[in-house]
């Protein structure tokens, strides 16, 4: 009798572990880290990204906050050989969005920065707030890197933790910053 009760006992562990392990699986399906995933650097030293959101277009976001929280560093990766776009913030499709936008010109990695100007529109600010960024391009992968200033008089007012309305696009071939984007999404992400 005693070891029918272990039996059971084991059987019932094995089954909530089971369950446990179905429920990680399933939120790494909608793209949360489960500690395997991480990405290397390019800018900052000994920097790992622990922090990955995979969007319904493909592209990755790959974060990870400074310790003192006055930098977040930031990874976009697309399916493509065209510019990639991020935008925090929109109160319509692109409208008031603070983007980043990067490219590549005859080799060389651009990065700007633009605002929303209209549900479809955005032109670049001349303010530079992002000093720190580099990328690299494949025929159908386009990374950028770069570390958003989040102190003193940056434009960008994002904190750990909180959610943020994101916007995200990119063109399958194109560079140029004003052609419509081939893909674009709008998500709800936790930084």
């Amino acid at each position: 009798m005693k070891k029918k009760k272990i039996f059971c006992v084991m059987f019932i562990l094995l089954l909530v572990m089971i369950v446990l392990v179905g429920c990680e699986e399933a939120e790494n399906d909608i793209g949360l880290v489960d500690g395997d995933v991480s990405l290397e650097s390019q800018l900052i030293d000994d920097l790992v990204y622990t922090n990955q959101f995979n969007s319904d277009i493909e592209m990755e976001i790959f974060w990870e906050f400074s310790q003192d929280e006055e930098e977040l560093y930031m990874v976009l990766k697309s399916p493509a050989s065209g510019w990639l776009a991020i935008g925090f913030e929109p109160t319509n499709r692109m409208a008031d969005a603070k983007i980043i936008i990067a490219g590549f010109e005859n080799e060389t990695f651009l990065l700007e920065e633009h605002y929303g100007t209209a549900a479809t529109g955005h032109d670049i600010i001349e303010e530079t707030y992002i000093e720190k960024a580099t990328g690299e391009r494949d025929e159908d992968l386009s990374r950028a890197e770069f570390v958003i200033p989040l102190t003193g008089d940056s434009r960008y007012d994002l904190s750990a933790g909180e959610v943020y309305t994101i916007i995200l696009g990119y063109h399958s071939s194109s560079d140029n910053f004003v052609q419509r984007h081939t893909q674009r999404t709008t998500i709800e992400l936790e930084l």
